[in-house]
């Protein structure tokens, strides 16, 4: 199978690497704007892989590039400029379609093209990163948990945690800069989430308490992201669904403050996250700052899983919490945490293992149980861990 790769940056030239490795893949090509950066990429897959210099808002050359894939990995970002136009060619070329897409707005209208993608008999699946993605599978493990979900969580975890799977992340390395805007523009505003049974603006950054089954109870905080308005789509028993931050109290008070002068316009979304990144690129401090943080992780709560799901609901017309949390992840921080996964769900596809056509969030067309069993293997960060412990599944 021929594979078209855009995207030559941290998250691209991950997918690609670890697609090179594929038996099912004959040949690699890994576009960018950037040939050199391409060509770098290109030349560390292997003899499979080429470079290729495209602009995809040139559409006559993006539509070239598709016409010779057999399947295409989106890795152009940001999604709500990129990720509707070329999914759009995409389908007008019928080449099957995976991203990593972490924007509602957009997801939502990537979604609205089911039907044209049904019409070329193709099958695109958004959002299949760790968060959305991985998120959404462990969700649905806690969705047919349950006989009635009144709250849907997805959530993951900004504690400091060096020995978590996510504690080698970098915010600051390739690509933080828009990871850092993205977060402010999901943490400011109003966003689109699931309340009541239907799709509802709503405030971020509002307070939610839960319970972790095992672990206690502890403040959450909610932000924009997929997961709430895919999830419900195909898990109907789900009447609210939100996507939550595991924050220290002092972390989300700073938060709450940026976006309290965003949306008062004092400053933008990009001199916001100028400001976290600074903030969080800074080394040292003082002694005092030190014990102050360490106070404030302690009165926060218990330490939660670097990326779960947690469900609120009914089982056999009792109360009960269905919690999945993922137990390690990639190596390489968040390239390799966003990227391998996108990777394996293409692997799936090329093994005959997802099948359907449409426009589709992960947990409609993809086995969770088969898509961990395939992704376990690339799964080291803390420390490897065996099939059956990496995703724990709690029901209370």
């Amino acid at each position: 199978m021929k594979i078209l790769v855009l995207g030559a940056g941290g998250m691209g030239a991950k997918a690609a690497e670890t697609v090179a490795q594929f038996d099912g893949v004959s040949s690699l090509t890994i576009a960018d704007l950037d040939v050199a950066c391409a060509d770098s990429v290109a030349k560390k897959c292997g003899p499979k892989a080429r470079a290729l210099q495209l602009d995809v808002t040139d559409t006559t050359a993006l539509q070239s590039a598709l016409n010779e894939s057999d399947a295409v990995l989106n890795c152009v970002g940001p999604f709500f400029r990129f990720g509707v136009p070329i999914l759009t060619a995409a389908i007008e070329t019928g080449t099957p379609y995976f991203d990593i897409c972490d924007d509602p707005e957009p997801t939502l209208e990537m979604l609205a093209l089911d039907e044209k993608a049904k019409a070329q008999n193709m099958l695109a699946i958004v959002g299949m990163g760790a968060s959305p993605g991985v998120s959404n599978l462990l969700a649905a493990k806690t969705c047919t948990s349950l006989d009635k979900i009144d709250h849907l969580i997805t959530g993951w975890s900004l504690d400091d945690d060096e020995d978590g799977p996510m504690g080698d992340l970098d915010l600051s390395e390739e690509g933080g800069d828009a990871a850092f805007v993205h977060w402010m523009e999901q943490c400011s505003g109003e966003v689109t989430s699931w309340v009541g049974g239907k799709l509802t603006p709503v405030k971020p950054l509002q307070p939610l308490k839960v319970t972790y089954p095992g672990l206690g109870k502890r403040t959450l905080w909610t932000v924009g992201h997929p997961e709430p308005v895919t999830l419900p789509l195909t898990f109907p028993h789900v009447t609210t669904a939100s996507n939550a931050m595991v924050l220290n109290r002092l972390d989300a008070i700073g938060l709450k403050d940026l976006s309290r002068r965003i949306d008062a316009g004092r400053i933008t979304i990009d001199e916001a996250a100028a400001e976290i990144s600074g903030s969080i690129g800074k080394d040292g401090g003082s002694a005092f700052q030190a014990f102050m943080g360490w106070i404030v992780s302690k009165l926060s709560g218990p330490r939660f899983p670097s990326l779960f799901a947690l469900a609120e609901g009914y089982r056999d017309g009792r109360p009960a919490i269905a919690a999945a949390a993922i137990t390690a992840l990639p190596k390489d921080g968040m390239a390799g945490v966003t990227s391998v996964p996108l990777a394996v769900a293409l692997k799936l596809f090329i093994d005959g293992k997802i099948i359907g056509t449409g426009v589709k969030a992960p947990e409609a067309v993809i086995d969770p149980d088969l898509f961990f069993q395939t992704f376990h293997p690339y799964c080291v960060v803390p420390e490897p861990v065996s099939a059956e412990k990496l995703v724990s599944l709690a029901v209370n």
